[in-house]
């Protein structure tokens, strides 16, 4: 599987993906809502990238959060935003997490599994250090959500890239039975991802979405030729601001 490589795009991962405040409370309230995530629940946030989410899942949800991500320079930018010091940021591997048995309430993680070779088998490492009532959270988008998407569209060289490993929401829940979850559910959520097309073509400029600098250069450039004419005749497309998503919930058994 071609891997991204998190330390050239550190620097500009955040400004590259808006996540505004209207997002993250609805994500929050969606989290808020499982009985599981309650006051004091402990959380690994797996592959926490820059915090995006365990800072607030850890300051507005009041949960005991860890984050935890194989990319040090990931890290880094997710350490200068936590000056209170409220999530504990670990350096390590998704395959080998460590931990003893039942060591967390919740795994949570959010766009992971796709840059992960063993998907199941790292599903099979959150089954071994939830409690026995403990739950995992994940957040993607579904291979049936994406393919059609406005990257996919003008860059088809990524569909080739993220068919061989993104997965299905399908596919996802088969994982979760295979892993020992039980009473697996699903919802798709739509995001304004961007607040104007000019937003998300700036986005793009800047490969923002990881599979872009996975691709040539070549295809990039003319995907990206492909994107500006159609911007500069379709400016207020909804298609340019919206994106589908899926919230997949398992329990363990």
């Amino acid at each position: 599987m071609i891997k991204t490589d998190y330390s050239k795009i550190a620097l500009y991962y955040d400004k590259g993906r808006p996540f505004s405040e209207k997002n993250i409370a609805m994500w929050l309230k969606l989290i808020a809502k499982l009985p599981e995530a309650s006051k004091g629940a402990r959380l690994l946030d797996l592959g926490c990238g820059t915090g995006r989410f365990s800072l607030p899942l850890a300051s507005r949800l009041g949960l005991d959060v860890t984050g935890l991500d194989s990319s040090a320079d990931m890290l880094a930018k997710a350490k200068q935003k936590d000056s209170n010091s409220v999530v504990i940021w670990v350096l390590a591997d998704a395959s080998a997490l460590p931990y003893p048995d039942s060591s967390f309430d919740i795994v949570f993680m959010s766009h992971l599994l796709h840059h992960i070779d063993s998907p199941l088998e790292v599903l099979k490492e959150c089954g071994r250090i939830l409690v026995p009532s403990g739950i995992v959270i994940i957040r993607y988008g579904a291979m049936e959500q994406i393919r059609n998407d406005v990257v996919h569209a003008f860059f088809p060289q990524t569909i080739e890239i993220d068919e061989q490993r993104t997965s299905t929401r399908q596919l996802t829940e088969k994982w979760l039975t295979e892993a020992c979850f039980v009473s697996i559910s699903s919802e798709e959520v739509a995001q304004q991802t961007y607040q104007t097309g000019l937003e998300h073509l700036d986005a793009v400029r800047a490969k923002s979405t990881s599979v872009l600098s996975m691709i040539s250069e070549e295809s990039f450039q003319t995907g990206l030729h492909c994107f500006e004419e159609y911007f500069a005749k379709n400016p207020d497309d909804e298609w340019l601001l919206f994106n589908k998503m899926t919230l997949t919930v398992g329990h363990k058994r």
